[in-house]
This record gives structure tokens, C-alpha cells and sequence, in this order.
């Protein structure tokens, strides 16, 4: 694996910019606007938004792809109508996905719509989806800045806390901790990255210490210890080459960041059973699969100094 530092951020402790170049990446080409993607049984299904990414356009031309092996196995999973589909998760056989003003829910085995949760007057542009638990999804609402706690079996939803530009959302049940990672006022670029006890009657959302800045889209949890944040806005502008988004790798326990130079328009990251980094690459229509070795590379050497072995398990997001 080769990794090439192309900046220190002086001045800024425990950050450092880089720019990895590993040749085992994967990359899957001919998707039309990537935004989120969910592993399932050695495959991902992937959200698409369709030929022009509109995130809020009811167009019809969005759809739910299913890839495998570095191949799209079936551009169109599902025959259902969808126009600008967004974070999807799965719960049990059932993959959930938003679309602007409607969480939908979509049988895997007979690839037949079951949920349909019409939102319209309520909604502004629903975003990202992640299971609470077996029967609770955590969802975000970009447009009206609101996180909302979603029983799909009782068709009820509950009101967690306003975020402007709310986007990628991540659970921990484990410490019972919800993070939201935002775009900023107005989508600024100015977002952070909040947290509260999900669990917990009178919790509030707050920024974490020392929170990353920017246009977040997407979170995972690396290990027990650290987040990846995807980030369309670069941690460095430079003057002239190809254009980059940053990935933020935030330590939970020390409350610092480590920020590295990734392709430009990183939308909502996932993580495979496999320790696999998934990136969807909105701009460029295509789905980047990260080596496990590379996935850790960006938290390992850059937050603990190199020492192989010091990563704790990761919390498992896939299927």
C-alpha cells in the first residue's frame, strides 16, 4: 500500500491532510448519481438520483441499483416509481429508503414495495435512514432541518431535534450515542458534527468537542473509538489538478480530527462486513470500494501513531 502525504496543516494538532493512492481500491462504473449505498449478502445496493443529481426533483428517474463483484448486477432492483432517492438501510429482508417526501420500504426476496410512508406537507427533502434498533429507523429532513425517530410498523414518527441541514445519520446502540453530521446554515459549508443520547428524555443535540467543519454528507463508525465523515468541501483548496471532498476521521476519545484528501463529491459513506470503506462518488456516477488495509490506514497510522493492533473491532453496519 502506497500513501503519499501531500500536506501538514501546521499549528492544527493531531490533523493531517493526505491524499492515499492504493492500487487494490475497486471502483464500480456506469452509476447515474450515486448518493448512498447498504451492503447485502456479498453485494450493495446503491441509491441513485438518476441522469442529472437533483436532490429534490420529482422526475422519476431515480433507482435503486444492485452491484456485485465491481459489477452492476441489476441497474433497476426494484420497478417501483422512485425520483431522487437518497439513505437507504435494511432492517430484517425489508431495504428502506428515502425519496424527497416519502420513506419507502421494499422486499428484497420478491423486490415488491411494502412500506410506503407519504410525508408530502410535512417533509422538505427527507435524507439519510439508520436502524435504531429491529423496528426504529433514525431519519433526517436536509431541507426543514429535522431528525426524526420513525416506528415503519406503527407508522409513527417522534420528534428528536433540529439541525440545520441535517444529513448523515449513525446510531451506536452499544453507548446509546446518535450522531448527525449537517451542511451548515442554509448549506453553507459550515456544518458540524452533533451527537445526543438517543435514549435519554431531555437530551439535546450539541456539537461534539472539536467537531469537523463542512459540507458533511455521510458517517460510519470505524471502531469503537473513531467516525469517518465524508466531506464535499476539501480540507485543502489547491490551485490547479483534479478537485477533492475530505474525509474526516474524528477521535471519540480525545475529541481531534485527521482529515485526508479523497475524490471530490464523497456523498453517503458506508461500511461492509468486510471493514470495507464504500464511497459513493456522486459527480462521477461511480461506487469506490476501499481495501480493508486502506479503510484502516486512515485511523490507524494517522490517529494512533502507526501501531498495528490498536484498532478495537468496528461496529458491524452490513448484512
Amino acid at each position: 500500500m502506497k500513501r503519499s502525504i501531500l500536506l501538514l496543516l501546521a499549528g492544527i494538532l493531531a490533523t493531517t491532510v493526505s491524499l492515499a493512492q492504493v492500487t487494490s481500491r475497486r471502483t464500480v462504473k456506469g452509476l447515474l448519481s450515486p448518493e448512498s449505498v447498504v451492503a447485502w449478502k456479498g453485494g450493495y445496493f446503491v441509491s441513485q438520483m438518476g441522469y442529472v443529481p437533483d436532490p429534490a426533483a420529482k422526475d422519476g428517474n431515480g433507482a435503486i441499483a444492485f452491484v456485485k463483484g465491481s459489477k452492476i448486477k441489476s441497474s433497476r432492483y426494484f420497478s417501483d416509481t422512485l425520483h431522487a432517492p437518497k439513505g437507504l438501510t435494511i432492517i430484517g429482508h425489508t431495504l428502506y429508503v428515502t425519496d424527497i417526501d416519502h420513506l419507502k420500504g421494499y422486499d428484497i426476496k420478491s423486490r415488491k414495495k411494502v412500506f410506503d410512508f407519504n410525508l408530502e406537507g410535512k417533509a422538505g427533502m427527507l435524507n439519510d435512514i439508520a436502524p435504531a434498533n429491529d423496528s426504529l429507523l433514525v431519519m433526517t429532513d436536509s431541507f426543514k432541518g429535522d431528525v426524526w425517530l420513525v416506528n415503519p410498523y406503527a407508522v409513527t414518527m417522534r420528534h428528536l431535534g433540529n439541525i440545520p441541514a441535517a444529513n448523515g445519520v449513525l446510531y451506536n446502540k452499544l453507548t446509546d450515542e446518535l450522531y448527525v453530521c449537517s451542511m451548515g446554515p442554509d448549506m453553507n459549508g459550515k456544518g458540524l458534527l452533533w451527537h445526543r443520547k438517543l435514549n435519554v428524555n431531555g437530551e439535546v443535540f450539541e456539537p461534539v468537542m472539536n467537531s469537523p467543519t463542512g459540507l458533511l454528507d455521510g458517517i460510519v463508525q470505524l471502531d469503537s473509538n473513531h467516525l469517518a465523515v465524508s466531506d464535499w468541501i476539501p480540507a485543502i483548496k489547491l490551485k490547479s489538478g483534479p478537485k477533492y471532498g475530505t474525509l474526516h476521521v474524528y477521535n471519540l476519545s480525545k475529541g481531534t480530527e485527521a482529515s485526508l484528501l479523497i475524490t471530490h463529491s464523497p456523498a453517503d459513506i458506508a461500511l461492509d462486513k468486510w471493514h470495507q470503506l464504500l464511497v459513493p462518488v456522486m459527480l462521477d456516477n461511480i461506487l469506490e470500494i476501499w481495501s480493508p488495509e486502506e479503510t484502516e490506514a486512515t485511523y490507524v497510522p494517522v490517529i494512533t501513531g502507526g501501531k498495528p493492533g490498536t484498532a478495537s473491532v468496528p461496529v458491524d453496519r452490513s448484512h
